[in-house]
């Protein structure tokens, strides 16, 4: 089975009116909105999704509002190249959510992602933020501060496991900060504390990232 087919059984148990589009594409049907077509990326453990594959994807199916990528890293660039065709790259869960709440799939963004920006933006430190991973950003700040690339991750206790996996999921970036989001997270255990150390990641609550986003970063 692909992971189409796959997908679209757990839509038809969630009885939504969906029927494949050629070999990886899929259509669901919305009363009162436009019918939402998206890109079902192979999962595959070697070989990262590329821009230059987003291209073929869309070029594959016309129509696609949001590719779909499970269980396969993806190339940061890919999310720049997303925003420069007018399309959206989510997870199969994403794309539930958008078929619930968004006319337009490809304006769907995560709940966390709209906090963050607030939070972010309100700052003012912040000229522009460029996605660039599944829960990963560059934020550009105002000169003469230099960029700096987070992920984001929204667990309230952040284990060894957790800070190790997250980490593994974007071996292309250079990360300057892992940041939980999670307004109940207070502090960090010995264990990934000195993980981050070792990686050389610095782990912090969302609040003290903010606190120190107008300062250069060390």
């Amino acid at each position: 089975m692909s992971i189409r087919d796959w997908m679209i059984g757990k839509l038809r148990e969630d009885s939504k009116q969906v029927e494949p589009l050629g070999d990886h594409g899929l259509l669901v049907r919305r009363p009162a909105r436009p019918d939402a077509v998206a890109y079902c990326v192979e999962p595959d453990s070697q070989t990262p999704f590329t821009a230059a594959a987003l291209r073929a994807a869309i070029g594959e199916q016309p129509g696609t509002r949001m590719v779909i990528v499970t269980r396969r890293l993806v190339d940061p660039d890919v999310y720049e190249e997303a925003r420069r065709l007018d399309v959206a790259v989510e997870t199969f869960g994403g794309f539930r959510r958008a078929v619930d709440d968004c006319d337009d799939i490809s304006r769907y963004t995560h709940r966390d992602e709209d906090y963050l920006h607030r939070r972010l933006y309100a700052t003012r430190a912040v000229k522009e933020l460029r996605r660039c991973g599944h829960r990963a950003w560059q934020i550009i700040r105002h000169d003469p501060l230099a960029p700096l690339t987070i992920v984001i991750h929204d667990r309230y206790e952040l284990t060894d496991d957790d800070f190790g996996r997250v980490l593994a999921d974007y071996p292309k970036l250079d990360l300057d900060a892992f940041v939980i989001t999670n307004p109940s997270a207070q502090g960090f255990g010995t264990r990934v504390v000195n993980s981050a150390r070792r990686a050389g990641v610095p782990i912090c609550t969302l609040e003290d990232f903010l606190h120190k986003i107008r300062e250069p970063w060390t």
